[in-house]
């Protein structure tokens, strides 16, 4: 969330600054890390004027600066007082002086990052605060690297597999526009001219292209309006939710889509209690990082934990394991390993993604090329069968 705010700087004149924090009280405690006195904050109007998006606090980098530092030896203190003085730019000076604040304060860091939450997930605090317990801060930094790491591979090849397609997608709907609102108009006014009958395509043609010449602007304002309302329902978190919903229900798809969030499932837990976070928080703070058609499940499954129950019985009640998870599950209950287990889990889920995703790739490709072409085939048929008409050829 962006705010705006009034303050008075070092140099005792008022300035306007933009802050981005997920409240009002994050906001507040990255200014007065700065050095300057709030006069007025306020939530940012849409219509404001941006002075350029700041460029989000890279938190892998951090993650490895941060460890490395603690590997030679430094303390933590004195570890973020490094980092802020690197951040030459001061970009990002006001987190690293907050930070740097509540530690000197005798504050411990994970209480000094949940201070700022838009920034260190919830999952991070919690993993650095059960480490502090046992002295461990640097193994869990660079647990969550390597969390971090596996969860952006896999979201990487989702995302390489995508651009193709989309990519196909684009150029096809371009294509087929340009036929239909440019192309088409036109060689509609040649068969008006020679008197062609509307019979066939060549009716199609000519009362579609009569429609465009005659209504030229209402024609693209349509499609530009339907276009954007298409990206705007796609980013809408409802209609998102509802499609997640129905692609768990598709026989084919909706059994990928689901293993695929039981890897992240099971990474995160396994990474969790690695760092000493108990069963039932892990479970708990997973659910909130899960799609919103998971929560209730995971809510019942907690809660079945809770009850006494063992955890794999209740995640396969309640669809979030698969038989070769209950069993690893089993055995991870019964030798007391239950994190290696679930990142075991989560391993072959990912395995099984990566060979579903370059599949799919292969077959999708194809697919959408050959019904690009054949759409692009029908109208230019539609265009020119007329002319054969014409010229007497059919």
């Amino acid at each position: 969330m962006r705010f705006r705010a009034k303050v008075l700087n070092q140099l005792m004149t008022v300035e306007h600054v933009d802050v981005d924090a997920a409240s009002e009280a994050e906001a507040r405690r990255f200014l007065a890390s700065s050095g300057v006195r709030v006069l007025d904050l306020r939530p940012a109007r849409a219509g404001l004027k941006r002075r350029g998006k700041p460029k989000a606090f890279n938190l892998a980098v951090f993650n490895q600066q941060l460890h490395s530092l603690l590997d030679a030896g430094q303390t933590v203190v004195d570890a973020i007082e490094v980092l802020g003085r690197n951040d030459k730019r001061g970009r990002n000076r006001a987190i690293y002086d907050t930070v740097l604040l509540a530690l000197q304060h005798g504050n411990q860091l994970s209480d000094a990052m949940a201070t700022l939450p838009s920034v260190f997930p919830p999952l991070y605090v919690a993993m650095v605060r059960a480490s502090e317990t046992t002295g461990t801060v640097r193994a869990a930094i660079r647990r969550f690297m390597l969390y971090q790491r596996q969860i952006d591979e896999i979201r990487g090849k989702l995302k390489a597999a995508a651009t193709y397609p989309a990519i196909l997608l684009s150029v096809g709907f371009l294509v087929i526009s340009f036929l239909l609102m440019y192309v088409l108009p036109r060689f509609s006014a040649v068969y008006d001219d020679a008197g062609q009958s509307r019979h066939g395509a060549a009716g199609f043609v000519q009362l579609w292209g009569g429609f465009v010449r005659n209504n030229t602007t209402l024609a693209w304002s349509v499609l530009l309006a339907g276009s954007g309302a298409v990206a705007a329902l796609a980013m809408h978190p409802a209609l998102r939710a509802a499609a997640y919903r129905k692609l768990l229900t598709m026989p084919w798809i909706g059994e990928r889509v689901q293993v695929l969030q039981l890897a992240r499932l099971y990474r995160t837990l396994g990474m969790l209690l690695r760092s000493g976070v108990s069963v039932l928080q892990a479970m708990r703070m997973t659910q909130a990082s899960m799609p919103p058609a998971m929560h209730a499940d995971l809510t019942a499954a907690a809660r079945g934990v809770s009850e006494g129950k063992a955890m794999s019985l209740v995640m396969a009640e309640y669809g979030l394991s698969t038989e070769v998870a209950q069993r690893l599950l089993v055995a991870g209950e019964s030798s007391g390993n239950l994190e290696e287990m679930m990142e075991r889990i989560a391993d072959f889920y990912d395995e099984e993604t990566a060979i579903w995703i370059d599949t799919a790739g292969r077959l999708i490709e194809p697919a959408l090329m050959l019904g690009i072409g054949v759409i692009v085939g029908a109208i230019v048929l539609m265009l020119y069968s007329p002319i054969f008409d014409l010229a007497n050829i059919v």
